[in-house]
């Protein structure tokens, strides 16, 4: 019994030790509310680049990035806008076929199937 124990606690921490991060945890990248706390234009004086000049390196790269991402994001709007109005004329092509609320429902009414006596005591019909 203390041996099973035993291998079992091995394995568990064993397990545990091998783990490098957990990954239902999203990484979280704070961003200011105010926006970047350092202007852009300081990536031209940066030194830490490779081949290319500080500008084909960093400033470039980063002010294509913001095009396309503003051209996806009027791209997206647009997009809504459009699908509003088709929207909008749907509803006013197509009238609702929908009852108005109030009106009296019909839920399994089968009295129509079935003829009612006409007096006090029910008649029986023979042929």
């Amino acid at each position: 019994m203390t041996w099973r124990h035993l291998i079992i606690g091995l394995i568990g921490f064993a397990s545990l030790s091998l783990a490098s991060e957990a990954r239902a945890q999203i990484p979280y990248r704070y961003t200011p509310p105010a926006g970047p706390t350092l202007p852009n234009q300081l990536n031209y004086f940066r030194r830490d680049v490779g081949v290319l000049d500080p500008y084909n390196a960093f400033v470039q790269p980063q002010r294509q990035l913001n095009y396309q991402l503003q051209s996806m994001v009027q791209r997206d709007q647009a997009d809504t806008r459009a699908t509003q109005r088709q929207l909008e004329r749907i509803r006013e092509i197509r009238e609702s076929t929908a009852a108005p609320t109030g009106v009296a429902a019909g839920f399994m009414n089968y009295s129509h199937y079935y003829r009612l006596p006409s007096g006090g005591a029910a008649r029986t019909r023979t042929r």
